[in-house]
């Protein structure tokens, strides 16, 4: 694109190539001096990208600009195999074709941007989309490191990943780098931002998950640092493995002060069934052991709801639960323009969701709301089945959402469960 051309590009989506590599490397993983090269080159790609769009800038050409880094971002020639798995397999058992692991070839690799701090600042480019990959995966600072060089981001839209194929030290490791990546990004505007750290499950509900907290802390500095970061949005949405210090800090963090989020108007958070520590947020009647029952093969009870252990925690465990939802309850009295937070985490199979949502007057829910006289007042409506209830002060503090802004009224409902 050249000339005047350039002032009309308002949307790009943009893939960076990586080195091809041999049919023998498809047999093992990436060493250490293949994710050095992929690295190099992914931010070849991206300083490349940065440089010419500052050129557009400073000709004076480049209006406000949409960035998206698309599905399958980054990929080698060679990755393009992996469309016709079937063939490959067949050409491996006629022996046409050595060892190939496919995608595990870079199952536990991350391509990280090297140097970030000597991008050039492009003030024009307000929209950054990253999309996750199934298979290449980009470390999570990867998202930061951009966001550092551009000072008026109005929309953040990110998708990371944390597997449960990945080891809990390497997960905790890029939680870690995200956040402090975060902390160096400093935005102009008051921008919305989703945030997704795709997170699964756990199938077998009887034991605790590994901690993804790093050693030597008592809290979750990734829960922590985004509660700081999302103290300038007008808007979050966020899904990851969180703790209560995204809502209020722990006794423990120095230099903490109280948190407030003077422009938040919408806060929809999903967080996982299991604490940042490995600790499950829900209980429920645990099932008999099966005969049968043998873990290390793979096999978990049976179908049948007696030996069932993959989805019986059905209700929130006051011992975790009620901690987090006392520090959101906390955390909504510092929202003085809040209009809408909801709170969910999906359960295990056939167990439907619990949910916690408030709804400023005027604004109608997907679900609660009986007649439109409701959409008069304040509503605090929980879907978290028929045993557990949130204690007095919980509930007392989650009332006061909105209450400096809007009419005094709210309305309470437990709601039976839509699914």
């Amino acid at each position: 694109m050249t000339g005047n051309r350039r002032k009309y590009l308002t949307n790009l989506s943009y893939k960076i190539l990586l080195p091809e590599y041999s049919e023998e490397a498809c047999g093992r993983v990436e060493t250490d001096d293949e994710k050095r090269l992929n690295d190099e080159s992914f931010t070849r790609g991206i300083c490349n990208l940065f440089s010419i769009l500052k050129v557009w800038e400073n000709e004076g050409v480049q209006t406000a600009l949409r960035l998206e880094l698309p599905y399958r971002n980054a990929f080698s020639p060679t990755d393009l195999r992996l469309d016709n798995k079937p063939q490959l397999k067949l050409e491996i058992a006629m022996r046409k074709r050595g060892k190939d692991i496919f995608e595990r070839r870079f199952e536990r690799s991350f391509l990280r941007l090297l140097q970030p701090g000597l991008l050039p600042n492009l003030p024009n480019l307000q929209y950054l989309n990253i999309r996750r990959n199934s298979s290449r995966k980009l470390a999570p600072s990867i998202g930061p490191d951009l966001a550092a060089s551009l000072p008026n981001l109005r929309d953040i839209s990110w998708e990371f990943g944390e597997y449960d194929s990945q080891p809990a030290s390497v997960r905790s490791d890029t939680r870690v780098s995200f956040v402090e990546a975060l902390k160096l990004t400093r935005l102009r505007q008051r921008p919305t931002a989703e945030i997704v750290f795709y997170h699964e499950i756990p199938f077998d509900q009887r034991f605790t998950g590994p901690s993804l907290i790093p050693s030597g802390f008592s809290y979750d500095p990734f829960s922590a640092g985004l509660r700081t970061f999302s103290q300038s949005l007008t808007a979050l949405t966020l899904s990851a493995h969180l703790e209560s210090t995204l809502f209020w800090p722990s006794d423990n963090e120095t230099k903490a002060v109280a948190p407030i989020w003077p422009f938040l108007q919408t806060l929809d958070l999903t967080f996982n069934m299991v604490t940042p520590s490995g600790e499950w947020y829900f209980t429920g009647p645990r099932p008999e052991d099966h005969e049968d029952d043998d873990p290390a093969e793979g096999i978990i009870g049976d179908d049948s709801s007696d030996s069932n252990y993959t989805n019986y925690r059905e209700h929130g465990d006051p011992a975790t639960i009620n901690q987090l939802l006392a520090a959101l309850a906390k955390a909504v009295q510092k929202m003085p323009v809040l209009e809408h937070f909801k709170l969910t985490s999906e359960l295990g199979s056939g167990k439907g969701r619990f949910h916690i949502s408030y709804h400023a007057p005027g604004r109608s829910a997907d679900w609660g709301d009986k007649s439109d006289d409701d959409l008069r007042v304040r509503r605090v409506y929980y879907e978290v089945g028929a045993v557990w209830r949130p204690d007095n002060a919980i509930m007392h503090g989650l009332r006061g959402a909105g209450l400096e802004k809007f009419c005094k009224e709210v309305t309470e409902r437990f709601l039976d469960s839509q699914y």
